[in-house]
């Protein structure tokens, strides 16, 4: 069966650019290699090299432990969700309204989410590394604290967020 050509393709009547006037390739060093040098099963290793068993010090740590960051900022989230906390509580005592001291505190206690939910990402991705192997066990204590702290912190400020909404919906339903 004949070839069938696009009559104005360009690239149909093309010579091969590895294939000189006497047929060999310009780019090779001229040496062919031999069928012999493929292996029957890919994945062998050499035959020359002794077994060696698996040593963990081989192989390097890849990843930076950071559970000073991550205690950092599960403690400024433990503070600032704190601090919402205890401002709320003064505030709804001192004006005698839960409704306005709303608008203060809730920017305080969403700025502790939004520092404690980060803190216990990186812990958490810490500690799964750690019992990976793929980091060192140096971090170890100071990461779970850390978990700990930031999911402490993150429950403190989010159960006020909870109340707070919740009464304000139970005030837009009794009128």
């Amino acid at each position: 069966m004949a070839k069938f050509e696009f009559p104005k393709n360009p690239g149909t009547q093309r010579e091969t650019p590895f294939k000189d006037s006497q047929g060999e390739n310009p780019f090779s060093d001229g040496t062919a290699q031999s069928s012999d040098a493929i292996k029957e099963n890919l994945f062998e290793g050499p035959a020359d090299s002794a077994e060696r068993p698996y040593l963990p010090s081989d192989y390097e740590s890849v990843l930076v432990p950071n559970p000073e960051g991550a205690w950092r900022l599960a403690v400024a989230g433990l503070v600032l969700s704190g601090l919402g906390v205890v401002g709320a509580g003064i505030a709804i005592v001192g004006s005698g309204n839960w409704i306005m001291p709303l608008f203060f505190i809730l920017p305080l206690q969403f700025a502790g989410l939004a520092v404690a939910a980060p803190a216990c990402i990186i812990a958490r991705r810490d500690l799964r590394a750690i019992k990976a192997g793929a980091m060192s066990d140096a971090g170890r204590r100071k990461s779970r604290l850390a978990f700990w702290l930031g999911a402490c912190a993150g429950l403190l400020g989010s159960l006020p967020v909870v109340i707070y909404f919740a009464l304000l919906i139970a005030s837009a339903l009794s009128r």
